[in-house]
């Protein structure tokens, strides 16, 4: 962990009251110290400050913006898989647009990354064409780090780690090679680290923190719920409001402007959005299916099928007993002293084989 006021890496470890309090230490959390100790170059972590914003996957707190690195081949670029990015991170991160990267262009035709751009750039992405291998676009995606927290994301292989090196040769980050006939990448990074990178000559520009990420894969994406889904894609949006119902999800809906004006729209971002639906509404149906165990201290009144609210039960030493278990105590009351009569009846009046009184 570093420290902007001594300019020294520490080595910290959180105090147990911390971990009673359940308070989590993530990489990029500001907290503060206790007990440094320069020489061991150790200290202990007392606090944790109030976080600015929260990344679920990958875990990191206090993030100014998104780089999604993609590569045009190896592995190949799919159109699928970027947008999926792109949702995920505008969902974690909605205070700041993702940044697309597309990261080995050098081995990519003119054409393939002119029809890229023209897809992503009139939606108001911003796209950055680099190689961290000939260092084209470098200089480019310094000045949009310069100063700020960024996480470089996106699946394996595409080459962040080699990003990175090119910023600070100094770190020599482990970089994978592309040995494979599917160009499919390997996890060469197995966690999240926050680096401090100085960017550019001027001694004057704020220190700038570059997070180098571990792939993840397809399952662990945000899921949204379906009906937020159109609104993660500005030119479903821009069509989305002269559709005939409010609540139109712009898959099969007759009467639908979305799905009218189709040749509008790359064809690549719709068949992404509608698969991205199918799966948020077979995630909630999962949810649920799966959910279907109440606590003992809720119940579900007003309906059945979803219409029902649950509610918290009363203790049972304030909860009053209700009509139909008193009607049935009082029917197993009844039973019960009946059995007693009839019993009591014949051991008055005697049996058969009782021997006759002197």
């Amino acid at each position: 962990m570093h420290s902007d006021e001594l300019g020294v890496e520490l080595r910290c470890t959180a105090r147990g009251r911390l971990k009673k309090e359940r308070v989590s230490v993530l990489t990029g959390d500001r907290v503060e110290l206790d007990e440094v100790d320069l020489v061991r170059a150790a200290a202990v972590i007392t606090a944790r400050l109030e976080r600015q914003n929260l990344l679920s996957r990958p875990p990191l707190a206090n993030v100014d913006q998104v780089v999604i690195v993609q590569a045009v081949h190896q592995p190949e670029w799919n159109p699928l898989l970027c947008d999926r990015y792109l949702v995920h991170f505008q969902l974690e991160l909605p205070s700041a647009a993702p940044l697309l990267c597309l990261n080995k262009c050098d081995l990519a035709a003119g054409e393939d990354l002119e029809a890229l751009q023209k897809i992503y750039a009139p939606l108001g992405y911003k796209m950055l064409i680099v190689s961290a291998k000939t260092g084209q676009g470098i200089d480019e995606l310094v000045r949009h780090l310069t100063g700020k927290v960024s996480v470089l994301a996106g699946p394996s292989g595409v080459g962040k780690s080699s990003l990175i090196n090119d910023l600070d040769p100094g770190l020599d980050l482990k970089v994978g090679v592309m040995d494979n006939d599917f160009g499919v990448g390997r996890h060469t990074t197995t966690y999240s680290e926050l680096y401090r990178i100085r960017l550019g000559d001027d001694c004057s520009v704020r220190s700038s923190w570059v997070a180098d990420t571990p792939g993840f894969s397809l399952a662990e994406l945000k899921h949204p719920e379906p009906a937020d889904l159109a609104w993660q894609f500005p030119e479903i949006v821009e069509l989305a409001g002269l559709c005939k119902f409010s609540n139109c999800l712009h898959v099969v809906e007759q009467g639908c402007n979305v799905l009218a004006n189709l040749e509008r729209l790359p064809g690549t971002r719709y068949r992404s959005y509608a698969t991205l639906v199918a799966e948020a509404q077979n995630e909630m149906r999962l949810r649920k299916e799966t959910s279907q165990k109440v606590e003992a201290a809720v119940k579900a009144v007003g309906g059945k099928e979803g219409r029902a609210k649950i509610v918290p039960r009363l203790s049972e030493r304030y909860r009053a007993a209700s009509r139909r278990s008193e009607r049935q105590n009082l029917a197993e009351l009844d039973l019960d002293s009946e059995e007693i009569i009839e019993n009591d009846d014949v051991d008055l009046a005697g049996g058969e084989d009782d021997e006759p009184l002197d």
